[in-house]
């Protein structure tokens, strides 16, 4: 992993641009790079994280008969593309591979690449700066462009902008807990949509963009004994690929499917890896007890970090720093110290990231034909009125929240059902020109509509909270350490064998990540496996009302609100005493309230 930043900018200055490259300093530790180019125009500059290639041979920008790239990421298959593009080589990397494939190909070379990367190349020839992403944008890329200047990093606060909040921005985020789309975040400054590339003309000062990545469902595999042989065998090919390094490798192990099957094949392939899973003082949050037993069945040298509460409360303004946008994924807060545990001992890690929206791990998938059911229902208001009772466990994945959530969005059709399922605020909290705007879900149904719903409802996530939730804090989380974080769900293979998959076996009545779980019976006991999903997460809500209490009521008070213009502080503050009182769970609506404050008032807006 790395840092990247260039600009066109004829009357930029060296030193300030080395200042922004350099405030990615987390990022790419081992290494600095800086180069100008075309008369001056263009600037480059990388911070390098060294995991292939750990000679200075490998630094970047690199350059080549005129051509330059600054790459952040890990492409797997650059090993069979050095040979397919041909000709000499002067290292061992996988960046030499993608600028000869580029010079070869031209932006062709993008869907080819099989992992994660987000890149810039000066092209002499055409005199245009390409930007491209991975599939999936694992990898971020951020860009700004007004007349001549146009300026891109791997993270916000690097990016040359002025500091304006856009109102789509702040729409998205207080719709999801997250900022999607490609439209203008924050003065400008837009997030290159995953699985497309963009071109500057150096010339004409102009920009465009193209979509690379074309989805396309077929069910070749409905078999279940053969379709679980063949994904054992590419997710086993996928996982030796993304353990190539030059460096330590672990994985992140949970109690659950994901990233035991990962942590399962790691230890087969490698005979010893290592392991890492943290502790939570709350019991019904806490896996690390069944994290230890799994390791302990398939090997692994394993490693267990304990939460301190005091540590975490102390963290929370650096860790949400390290977005530099609202970010409302209360889990980024656990995360970030699993992240700093880990890399005291390995320098890439393992995730499991992905397989839920790929193979079906969500309930929200096998929704369809019961909220069709619940539609027919005679006694809906007496269902709603008993949802609607002031209570809440503020247990981990609860029933009743869940229940809750579904008799909300149950009553409409899909895609709007969806969209709601996971949407944030109701519409009493936001002045109507903040409302929820749906068009970029119902965009993206659009790409898939006539496949099977379940394939449908997966592919959205993909393209929402998979991109811009779960990527992103693994990316930012990550990185604020140091740490490479690969996700083996998401290589090519892995990919378009989920699409190749009839959707009975994703999700079978009742059963989420039907497959996966019958590939895992191959490595685990069924106690370890056939039981309730628990995600990864940690009692925010219970904090909220004890140690969190006073950081929520000051960050969320009436004078903070009310320079925030889109919120009502009334339905706020309803919201902050029916959680407090324990009548509804709002963590997540709050915590995502509080990101936002934290983000504006650091921010000055």
């Amino acid at each position: 992993m790395c840092g990247i930043i260039g600009e066109h900018n004829p009357s930029g200055d060296d030193k300030e641009f080395t200042k922004r490259r350099d405030s990615m300093s987390h990022r790419g530790p081992d290494a600095t790079g800086f180069v100008k180019l075309s008369d001056g125009r263009v600037r480059l500059g990388h911070r390098r994280l060294a995991i292939i290639d750990l000679s200075n041979r490998a630094d970047q920008p690199l350059i080549i008969d005129g051509y330059a790239l600054v790459y952040n990421g890990e492409v797997y298959n650059f090993r069979q593309l050095a040979q397919e593009i041909g000709g000499q080589f002067t290292t061992t990397s996988d960046t030499e591979v993608i600028l000869r494939g580029y010079i070869k190909y031209g932006p062709e070379i993008f869907a080819k690449l099989d992992g994660m990367f987000a890149l810039a190349i000066y092209d002499p020839r055409r005199q245009i700066l390409v930007l491209a992403r991975d599939r999936f944008g694992i990898k971020p890329l951020y860009y700004y462009h007004a007349g001549q200047e146009f300026s891109f990093a791997s993270e916000p606060q690097a990016v040359a902008r002025p500091l304006t909040l856009s109102r789509p921005a702040l729409r998205s985020y207080l719709t999801q807990n997250y900022i999607y789309g490609d439209e203008e975040i924050v003065g400008g400054l837009r997030s290159l949509l995953a699985g497309s590339y963009a071109v500057f003309d150096l010339n004409q000062a102009t920009l465009s963009s193209v979509v690379y990545d074309k989805v396309k469902f077929s069910q070749k595999f409905s078999e279940p004994t053969q379709a679980a042989d063949h994904l054992q065998a590419v997710l086993k090919q996928s996982v030796t690929d993304s353990l190539i390094s030059d460096v330590p490798v672990g994985v992140f192990l949970s109690s659950g499917i994901d990233s035991s099957l990962i942590a399962a094949l790691a230890q087969e392939i490698t005979g010893q890896i290592s392991s890492f899973t943290i502790s939570f003082d709350f019991k019904s949050f806490d896996e690390s007890r069944r994290s230890a037993e799994i390791a302990n069945i398939l090997g692994t040298d394993h490693h267990t970090v304990t939460l301190d509460k005091a540590v975490v409360l102390e963290a929370i303004p650096t860790i949400l720093n390290q977005f530099h946008l609202p970010f409302g994924d209360s889990g980024a807060l656990p995360f970030y110290f699993l992240c700093q545990y880990a890399r005291q001992h390995v320098k890439v890690c393992l995730s499991g990231d992905g397989a839920d929206e790929l193979f079906g791990g969500y309930p929200i998938y096998y929704l369809p034909p019961l909220a069709t059911l619940y539609q027919r229902l005679p006694w809906q208001r007496l269902i709603e009125r008993v949802v609607a009772m002031p209570f809440a466990s503020f247990a981990k994945m609860s029933f009743d929240y869940k229940l809750r959530r579904f008799v909300g969005a149950a009553k409409y059709n899909y895609p709007q059902a969806h969209f709601l399922y996971r949407a944030m605020h109701n519409e009493g909290v936001l002045k109507p020109a903040y409302q929820a705007d749906q068009q970029y879900f119902d965009s993206i149904f659009a790409q898939v509509q006539g496949e099977d719903i379940r394939d449908q409802l997966m592919y959205v996530d993909q393209k929402t909270v998979l991109e811009y939730d779960y990527l992103v804090k693994a990316d930012r989380m990550s990185m604020a350490h140091g740490l490479e974080v690969r996700v083996p769900f998401l290589n090519n293979q892995v990919v378009q064998f989920s699409r190749e998959l009839d959707p009975n076996l994703k999700v079978r009545r009742l059963t989420t990540k039907y497959l996966l779980k019958r590939v895992l019976e191959r490595y685990l006991p069924a106690k370890y496996i056939y039981r309730k999903k628990e995600g990864f997460a940690f009692p925010i809500a219970s904090w909220l009302c004890l140690e969190l209490r006073d950081f929520m009521l000051d960050t969320l008070s009436a004078k903070n609100i009310a320079q925030i213009e889109f919120l009502e502080y009334s339905k706020i503050r309803q919201m902050i005493d029916d959680h407090l009182a324990h009548r509804r769970d709002y963590n997540r609506e709050l915590w995502g309230l509080i990101s936002l404050v934290c983000f504006l008032r650091s921010n000055r807006f």
